[in-house]
């Protein structure tokens, strides 16, 4: 790809060497856009290399912050625990281990999260402007996109966080397998036992010299027996066949094995003769503990495997750099010129007098060629919005002497409604969103109004340098459809998603300053001294204040050559 952007630029040098001759334009240009409308039969091309990053953004109901604060970009991914808030089918998991722990205030985390973000946009676009008549030009803009989400991910960073971990069993491990079967199968045994014994002494009270004791404690052994295979069957439903278990010494883990130790010995008391809590008419052996834990925490592999693999729900790119790289949005549109001072005249724009103004309007039509976001990657960049859309453009120029001049611009974006996949979730921050939440949604992106003003400087013939502000507000998105998903795709419960959902914290607020400069050799083109007229110009600019909760902190850096030739008309 780069051998054939190598190629369009060169292509378009020789196209602009071929032709040149005395091009109309104004001694000076500067940075940013202005409200000047190529003359007829001038060809300009423009190229230029933008360079934003990112890793902060203005945040809106973040708890401890204010709204409008600055925070790191990947805030929501940071969790101090992951449980059933991320993964709601935990929560059958949850209700079992506190019943099986006594616990009921016992929950379930995977551990902690942290991660960084720092996001790369490389834009390049290719500008193609030619004017048709005296005051009307068109242009098409072609941008080559590079995107790259640079990504920082921990888990259980001090390594002592969560309580779950992978289940041995369900892993396969033949070890764990054998010890949850064998304590299964004792516990079985035990509260067989002693059900036969409690029923052949109800029978024959004189059946055996422990019928006594164990008439007299019937209630205890019924309760006894009920409550150890609770246990047993609890035990053998959650580390028999689910995806996590208790960490090794955790709190959960220790609670299940002392109701084991508490249960042996109990049954002890009525298998085994007194004094002897441990004897062979005892199927619980003294060497079972309970069932086999997991034996270490999440790491950063096996985090990354419950994004991906389907067995978790998730199925999701892992939390990695991503680079992507496509062509973006394509820009077609026109310039229509209203008003002129200068009336024309090249000599008048180059060495202007006095008080001068010159207003324009414009529109593009924008075209849906880039790559959107993938539902499938929760950080990734896209190179585009996905949809078409339509800008209209005012532009207006003040120009005092030869060596002030400032522009006002305003744009107004409609964005065309469209269908997308992606995943609903139910608030902004909740954003490891599971597989069935990806549904198709209609949508309607929020217009956008920009207000930009551009001073400039020219220090002589061939500099310039410019300051610039930027008010740029976009409407809140309109996302609509409502789909119902029932329990057996979510492990839980039956659920509706409604799309709306997505609305918030879509509507944002931005300002940004710049500065920057410029060097053109138009007016010693006009003059005979140059042979090829260009400009270049240098602008760097940042995101000052904005709101909204997903607003960026934009920082940009930018390098324009435009080069120009007359290609038909005369001068």
């Amino acid at each position: 790809m780069r051998r054939r952007l190598v190629s369009v630029s060169t292509v378009a040098l020789a196209f602009i060497a071929l032709f040149t001759s005395p091009a109309s334009a104004q001694r000076v240009l500067g940075v940013g856009d202005d409200a000047l409308v190529l003359p007829r039969g001038v060809f300009r091309f423009r190229t230029l290399g933008q360079w934003t990053f990112f890793n902060e953004r203005y945040g809106k109901d973040t708890p401890g912050r204010p709204d409008g604060a600055l925070e790191p970009l990947a805030i929501d991914f940071n969790l101090d625990t992951v449980g059933v808030k991320q993964f709601p089918n935990l929560v059958f998991l949850q209700g079992g281990l506190r019943s099986l722990t006594g616990n009921p205030n016992w929950n379930a985390t995977l551990g902690n999260t942290q991660v960084t973000l720092r996001d790369h946009v490389n834009a390049f676009p290719f500008i193609f402007e030619a004017g048709l008549s005296k005051r009307f030009s068109v242009g098409i803009q072609i941008p080559y996109v590079v995107t790259t989400a640079s990504t920082f991910f921990n888990v259980n960073s001090s390594g002592i966080q969560g309580n779950l971990g992978f289940n041995p069993a369900a892993g396969g491990f033949a070890a764990a397998i054998a010890q949850n079967t064998a304590m299964n199968t004792q516990f079985t045994a035990a509260a067989n036992q002693l059900e036969g014994s409690l029923a052949a002494c109800q029978a024959n009270p004189a059946a055996s010299p422990s019928c006594p004791a164990l008439l007299t404690n019937q209630a205890n052994a019924q309760s006894l027996m009920n409550n150890s295979r609770a246990l047993a069957g609890g035990v053998n439903q959650i580390y028999g066949t689910s995806p996590f278990v208790p960490i090794v010494g955790t709190d959960a883990q220790l609670s299940i094995e002392a109701r084991v130790q508490a249960f042996k010995a109990l049954y002890g008391v009525f298998l085994c003769p007194p004094g002897q809590p441990q004897c062979a008419n005892n199927p619980i052996l003294a060497a079972t503990t309970g069932p086999f834990a997991s034996q270490s925490r999440l790491t950063l592999r096996d985090a990354q495997r419950i994004l991906s693999d389907s067995a978790f729900g998730i199925v999701a790119a892992p939390l990695a750099t991503t680079r992507r790289s496509h062509i973006g949005d394509i820009d077609i549109g026109g310039k229509f010129s209203v008003y002129d001072s200068f009336g024309g005249s090249t000599e008048a724009r180059m060495s202007p007098k006095g008080l001068n103004f010159r207003t324009a309007v414009g529109a593009v039509f924008r075209l849906p060629t880039g790559d959107i976001d993938s539902p499938n990657n929760f950080i990734d960049v896209g190179t585009g919005r996905g949809t078409g859309a339509i800008e209209g453009r005012w532009f207006s120029d003040v120009l005092v002497g030869g060596h002030f001049w400032q522009s006002f611009i305003v744009r107004f974006t409609k964005m065309f409604a469209d269908d997308q996949e992606v995943r609903i979730i139910d608030l902004p921050n909740e954003r490891l969103a599971t597989l069935y939440r990806k549904q198709m949604v209609h949508r309607q992106l929020g217009s956008t109004i920009e207000f930009e003003t551009t001073p400039r400087i020219v220090i002589n013939k061939f500099f310039a340098v410019s300051g610039q502000y930027v008010y740029r507000h976009k409407a809140e998105d309109r996302y609509t459809g409502t789909f119902t998903i029932d329990s057996a795709t979510t492990g839980f419960a039956d659920i509706t998603l409604d799309a709306s959902t997505l609305n918030l914290e879509t509507e944002t607020t931005e300002h940004r300053l710049g500065g920057g400069i410029s060097f053109s050799n138009l007016f010693s083109f006009e003059e005979g001294k140059a042979k090829v007229p260009f400009e270049v110009t240098y602008l760097h600019w940042q995101t000052v204040k904005g709101e909204g909760g997903n607003q960026p902190k934009f920082f940009t850096d930018q390098i324009q050559l435009r080069l120009y030739a007359r290609i038909f008309g005369g001068k």
